[in-house]
This record gives structure tokens, C-alpha cells and sequence, in this order.
């Protein structure tokens, strides 16, 4: 089931005016965005990709040594600190911040939006199948 269709524009709103984040985006496992929102301009289309391909990238590693795959993972580099966050089976999650910001809090700040996700977003109704006539 996918029920990450319809992301409000303004799910990242409470993060504006927090200070510490620098980067929010929630994405489809493929990179498709889904919501964003940076504190500077951001080349969305790169960013995107590059997240998706990073997560699958750690997987695809773990699994080559029968680690079990990750639900989150907290990554320091460049002097940020990145925490990427599975939703459901094919969403993303990631917030960038810097480095000084602890990762207990982007994890508190990944809580919250999951929380407010989960309000948000309506699982898809059941379908309908019509079966033709049956031929015996």
C-alpha cells in the first residue's frame, strides 16, 4: 500500500523558524520528492537522487555482510549531520543539520514530522475488482 501520495505543502512549516535544520525532504525510495524545504537554495532534482542513492547504497552494503537493514541512519560528514529516516516501504525521510546539532534531536524533529505524517496521509481505499463471467 502507498499512502505517501499527497504531502501538504507546508508539512515542513515548524522547521522555518526553528534555526537548526538546515535540509528537510521527504521522498520516494526512487528519489521522486514528495515535500521539501531548505534554509538556502538547493539543486532539488541532485539532492533527491543522491539521498535515495545513499540509503540504498548502505543497504546494499549491509546486507553484503548479513547485517539486517537499517529503519534510520545518523551520518556526520562535511561538518553536518544527516539523519535519514525509512516511512513505510518506499518513503524517505532526511534532514540535514549541522554538525553541533545532536542527533538525538534531529531524531526528536524525525519523530514529530512522522507523527504529523501520519495524520496527514490517508491509506488508499480498497479496490474493487470486477471479475468477467466464469467459464467452466
Amino acid at each position: 500500500m502507498d499512502s505517501l501520495r499527497a504531502v501538504p505543502a507546508d508539512f515542513f512549516a515548524e522547521l522555518v523558524s526553528n534555526g537548526k535544520i538546515e535540509l528537510a525532504m521527504l521522498l520516494k525510495r526512487n528519489g521522486r520528492m514528495l515535500a521539501a524545504w531548505a534554509r538556502a537554495p538547493v539543486a532539488w532534482e541532485v539532492v533527491s537522487i543522491m539521498a535515495a542513492t545513499t540509503l540504498g547504497s548502505l543497504e546494499t552494503m549491509l546486507e553484503t555482510i548479513h547485517a539486517p537493514s537499517p529503519e534510520s541512519m545518523a551520518i556526520v560528514a562535511g561538518g553536518n549531520r544527516i539523519l535519514v529516516q525509512k516511512v513505510e516501504p518506499q518513503g524517505i525521510l532526511v534532514l540535514v543539520a549541522k554538525e553541533a546539532v545532536t542527533e538525538s534531536y534531529l531524531r526528536d524533529t524525525s519523530r514529530r514530522l512522522l507523527v504529523k505524517l501520519a495524520s496527514v496521509i490517508r491509506p488508499e481505499p480498497p479496490r474493487r475488482v470486477t471479475l468477467g463471467p466464469s467459464f467452466h
